[in-house]
């Protein structure tokens, strides 16, 4: 193991000559002189780094966490890189998903971190694509390397890309078991090898008696861990989320679209503050109630009296998603079939939810939603799992094959689905994990049959 050269006269953050420290493992943080300081407003535009209710703070808190894992553990070396080829949420406007949880840091695609628990002073490292200084006129400014951009993304090392490939090799070659780990995410063999795992090889294989070991459940169980402003975001997301779901219901009428009746819910969403939506929206009505991933490219039907609609929808509110799911009459009021088959998805949802505990698995959750539908005589109808972890995705990171812990957050979402009688009804929720249970965080939306016509005849 290397040996620390430097002592820590200071465990608070951002101070001058400060340097936090957890278990012998050393962060040096960027200080502010006199001519450098922390840009803000306007000074910020283009200096990577945070720019939410989730603070420097925190996300070095999370990398020290990461630091400290990797030591107990004889790693060497890490790299995680802001790869959006295995991002589940995909495109070049979402952050690869790990990198964004351990650095709070959008907009930089390729960009790497590199994690160094062994190393004398930067065990942590931020690599940035190069400055191209024509590329402002088409996308805007990005800062230059220096002090400021050091303060706006909370790392006192940051370089480009190009210097990244000889830290690696030093970090691996001096570090005590030379073994560099891989963090994950795992793909199966058709899909494209994540960057991280393409480049801990090549570096391994330049370099005798090194090797690459695999950790792939770190990053999901820390995810799936939510701290209090975590679960703060996740609650205004639901709470723009349940504006466009009331306004949904209560603006429907037999003779509009699919499309208009989404574009009311979406709508909502972002007058409520939500710049994205956490995921395309469900808005099936009829026989497309019965699509489990109805889109919105064909939700051109119009919808009619006697009918229901589901709606399975979400805000995002800094990264982090909701989903719910409502299914309502089109016209205000269930038939009596409609409502008999509402009853069966609305027990199981709520014998499954009264069950959430720490400890309880998501089998087990399973296991009771569908007692109730198979009971009910529907025992083919419910055609997808119970539920899923919820967070900076909307199928977010986490380990499905172990108990539940407080602070993850699930969905619980079964469903009936009847095509030949053009009947589908899921209810989905938002449940967080507590110490003694759990509570629901999709309240304030009509849920139940009696509930959803009283709020829907309001006004009609």
């Amino acid at each position: 193991m290397k040996h620390i050269t430097f002592v820590a006269v200071l465990l608070t953050f951002f101070v001058p000559a400060a340097s936090a420290q957890v278990d012998d493992i050393m962060v040096v943080v960027p200080h502010e002189t006199p001519d450098k300081q922390l840009p803000m407003g306007d000074d910020a535009l283009g200096a990577a780094g945070p720019r939410g209710l989730v603070t420097r703070e925190v996300y070095r808190e999370r990398r020290l966490r990461l630091l400290t894992h990797m030591r107990e553990n004889g790693y060497s070396a890490a790299v995680i890189f802001n790869d959006t080829r295995n991002s589940p949420s995909g495109g070049p406007d979402r952050s690869g998903l790990d990198f964004y949880y351990l650095t709070g840091i959008e907009h930089e695609p390729g960009a790497a971190l590199l994690l160094d628990p062994d190393a004398d002073q930067y065990t942590e490292s931020l690599y940035l694509p190069m400055l191209d200084v024509e590329d402002h006129v088409w996308h805007g400014e990005r800062s230059a390397l220096g002090r400021e951009l050091e303060l706006s993304t909370g790392f006192a090392r940051v370089r480009r890309l190009g210097s990244l490939p000889g830290a690696l090799a030093s970090a691996i070659l001096t570090g005590e078991s030379q073994q560099a780990v891989f963090l994950g995410p795992v793909v199966g063999y058709t899909s494209p090898i994540p960057k991280q795992l393409e480049v801990l090889r090549d570096a391994t294989s330049r370099i005798p008696g090194t090797s690459v070991a695999l950790d792939r459940e770190i990053l999901p169980a820390m995810r799936q861990a939510k701290d209090d402003l975590e679960i703060e975001l996740t609650r205004r997301a639901i709470a723009n989320t349940a504006a466009g779901l009331r306004a949904g219901m209560s603006q429907v009428e037999p003779g509009m679209t699919e499309f208009q009746l989404r574009t009311i819910i979406e709508t909502a969403f972002h007058v409520e503050g939500s710049r994205r939506l956490a995921f395309g929206s469900i808005v099936g009505s009829g026989p497309n109630s019965c699509v489990l991933h109805y889109r919105g490219e064909h939700d051109h039907r119009v919808m009619g009296a006697g009918e229901l609609v589901l709606c399975d929808v979400g805000a995002e509110v800094e990264n982090y998603a909701a989903d719910i799911t409502r299914t309502f009459p089109v016209s205000g009021t269930f038939t009596p079939r409609q409502r008999e088959v509402y009853e069966v998805v609305l027990r199981a949802a709520d014998e499954a939810i009264n069950a959430v505990r720490p400890g309880i698995t998501f089998r087990e959750l399973n296991d009771i939603a569908r007692g109730v539908i198979e009971a009910a005589g529907y025992t083919d109808d419910m055609r997808h799992g119970l539920g899923h972890f919820l967070g900076l995705y909307v199928h977010d990171a986490g380990n499905y094959h172990l108990p539940l812990t407080p602070g993850t957050i699930i969905t619980i979402e079964p469903g009936i689905y009847l095509p030949d009688e053009d009947i589908g009804i899921r209810i989905e929720d938002d449940i967080l994990v507590t110490e003694t249970g759990f509570e629901v965080l999709t309240t304030g939306i009509p849920r139940t049959p009696d509930e959803i016509e009283a709020f829907m005849g309001e006004g009609r």
